[in-house]
């Protein structure tokens, strides 16, 4: 009976590849378990990794402020010490010419003195002389009243110059920092966002995860239930043959 013998190795062959099958299919759910979990590692590092960025660009930002606030502070000091330098070079200045009108009107009585003592007798110009003398000494005393102030308005000058340099710089220095405090706000304005949308897509990504799982199990499930009936169908098959061989 050779139709009989190949029918028995037809169906053997089919219950091999059934089995086969049975044992591919089996643990199905299992590999998307495990590949779902590794997607949602990855996609759980890259949320730690964009929340790590966050917080650096945050406390960049916060140093930023902190040093915009201490530069104003500086700004703010050093244009308080120029307008009191420029307050004291003003009130410098005032004297100064002060005492050179003072010192001009004392050399003017010298002359006078000197003029009238020229046309006395003796007797007079020695009472000239100590007159002139006393306007002498008065004279030294107010030119070296004449050169502290010089050597204080020179001070003041160039105290008032360095302030002004150091405000300048401080401004400058301010500037740049504003700039970058501008760019990294609207570089952390960006994380946030795409923060965000990857928060949403992550929810989204793990209801699809779960769908996915949920339905390899069930398909494993009636996959392998099925598979099961067509083997056991088949052995059935290859007994009723073996027994009409018998």
């Amino acid at each position: 009976m050779p139709d009989v013998s190949v029918t028995t190795e037809a169906l053997a062959k089919i219950k091999m590849a059934l089995t086969d099958y049975n044992t591919d299919i089996s643990g199905f759910s299992v590999k998307i378990g495990r590949y779902s979990s590794d997607i949602s590692v990855s996609a759980n590092r890259e949320m730690q990794d964009i929340a790590e960025m966050i917080m650096d660009v945050e406390n960049k930002i916060s140093q930023l402020k902190t040093k915009i606030n201490q530069l104003v502070e500086q700004i703010r000091d050093l244009t308080f010490n120029l307008k009191s330098a420029e307050q004291k070079l003003e009130e410098a200045e005032l004297k100064l010419a002060s005492k050179q009108n003072e010192a001009a009107q004392i050399r003017e009585q010298i002359a006078e003195l000197e003029r009238k003592a020229a046309r006395a007798d003796e007797e007079e110009r020695k009472e000239i002389q100590v007159q002139i003398n006393k306007l002498l000494e008065k004279l030294h005393q107010v030119e070296t009243e004449i050169s502290r102030l010089k050597n204080e308005i020179s001070e003041l000058e160039n105290q008032i110059s360095k302030l002004q340099q150091q405000i300048q710089k401080a401004n400058a220095e301010k500037g740049r920092t504003e700039d970058e405090l501008y760019t990294m706000e609207r570089y952390l304005g960006r994380l946030q966002n795409k923060q965000e949308r990857m928060k949403f897509a992550l929810v989204k990504m793990n209801d699809n995860i779960n769908a996915l799982q949920s339905a390899s199990k069930s398909f494993e499930t009636r996959a392998v239930s099925k598979n099961e009936k067509n083997i056991s169908n088949i052995e059935k098959c290859i007994a009723a043959v073996d027994a009409y061989l018998a």
